[in-house]
């Protein structure tokens, strides 16, 4: 079962636990009633952050997009943190958040290579921590208690590569363009293409 999945599931059992699945109030035209779905979604997040590994996955999203998307719109953040979680997902790559955050490779004639850029430059802190009410931090957990929805309407799950649109990393000519959103340009792999 992926990282996403066992959050997903997870949480859903945390909602179960805390009566939301079984006990929520609705109203007249079947909807859950909002406040109740806040309070029982703050209570899974409550729940996912007393649990330390998730934590220190939550706390890795939330440094990349902090780093990666700092500033920029919701969407925006929300795509990054879609990005690395897709990652999460797909088999070229690590099977946890912070795999696939803090993953580093050596390059003949370039040295170390990081897949997030920031994690290669010494100015930046690797180790800081996003406080849970900055944006980053929030765009971070919307985005795992949201996956399934947010792929089919922000990022699709085969969206694994972007860049700020500023630069122009030769990798972007063997992928496929999918969208700017902000300063970012979103790829995917090319069918049949292993390259990462």
């Amino acid at each position: 079962m992926t990282l996403i999945r066992k959050v997903l599931l997870g949480t859903f059992f945390i909602l179960l636990m805390f009566g939301y699945a079984n006990h929520a109030s609705v109203s007249a035209d079947g909807r859950l009633v909002e406040a109740q779905k806040q309070k029982a979604e703050q209570e899974a997040i409550a729940q996912l952050q007393r649990e330390e590994r998730w934590m220190k996955e939550i706390s890795c999203l939330a440094r990349n997009v902090y780093y990666e998307a700092r500033g920029e719109s919701r969407q925006g953040q929300l795509a990054v943190a879609m990005v690395t979680l897709n990652r999460v997902e797909n088999g070229l790559f690590p099977d946890s958040i912070c795999g696939v955050v803090n993953e580093r490779k050596m390059v003949e004639n370039r040295g170390v290579v990081c897949q997030f850029s920031w994690r290669c430059e010494s100015w930046n802190n690797p180790k800081k921590r996003v406080k849970a009410t900055h944006d980053s931090y929030i765009a971070a957990l919307d985005a795992i208690l949201h996956y399934e929805e947010l792929t089919k309407t922000l990022v699709p799950e085969d969206t694994l590569f972007f860049h700020a649109k500023h630069v122009r990393p030769t990798w972007r000519k063997v992928k496929d363009r999918l969208a700017q959103i902000d300063n970012h340009i979103f790829y995917r792999q090319r069918p049949g293409d292993t390259r990462r």
